[in-house]
């Protein structure tokens, strides 16, 4: 939908309004796809539910709930992500509304990460990096996949990164526990 060959009168017209009642919103497609990650940052954060907010106990169950939350809002907002990868590398503000909004993904499965009691957490890794590394890899991989994927490929999807998150993240005891 968004491809930085998509003109302003084909935006126009899909909204069924004509070209200057776009202009009299947005200045250009960059400001209508910055306004659109502003309303995305938010969604996805809020998506992360107890993860990122760090209520009750961290574990598990608690990532793979904010993973379903996360990845399935990705997906709904699939044109959102093929819009701002189609035109961060052209547009500065847009390059840096993503990266603020991956930043504040980082910082928010940061801080979740130190929240948890000692020993839960894997004593071989770096809780930032693996918390940056995961965070980027979800988001990479959500931006070029999430989009074509049926109800079946996401529930899949949220169940392979949660793997990937819980065994990269806790210690064995730490994931038998909360099963």
């Amino acid at each position: 939908l968004f491809r930085s060959t998509l003109t302003i009168e084909q935006l126009a017209k899909e909204a069924g309004i004509a070209r200057a009642t776009f202009y009299l919103h947005f200045a250009d497609k960059g400001e209508l796809v910055a306004r659109l990650m502003g309303r995305l940052t938010l969604e996805v954060v809020g998506s992360a539910g107890d993860w990122f907010q760090a209520k009750g106990r961290p574990g598990p169950q608690t990532v793979e709930h904010a993973l379903s939350g996360i990845i399935k809002t990705f997906r709904k907002h699939h044109a959102i992500l093929s819009a701002v990868e189609a035109t961060k590398g052209q547009d500065e503000t847009v390059a840096r509304l993503f990266q603020e909004m991956m930043d504040r993904l980082c910082e928010q499965s940061r801080q979740a990460l130190a929240k948890l009691p000692p020993g839960r957490l894997r004593p071989e890794v770096s809780s930032d990096l693996l918390a940056d590394v995961l965070t980027w890899s979800v988001e990479q991989y959500c931006v070029r996949v999430v989009g074509h994927c049926d109800d079946r490929q996401i529930e899949d999807l949220i169940r392979t990164f949660t793997h990937i998150c819980n065994s990269a993240m806790f210690s064995s005891a730490a994931r038998v526990v909360e099963r």
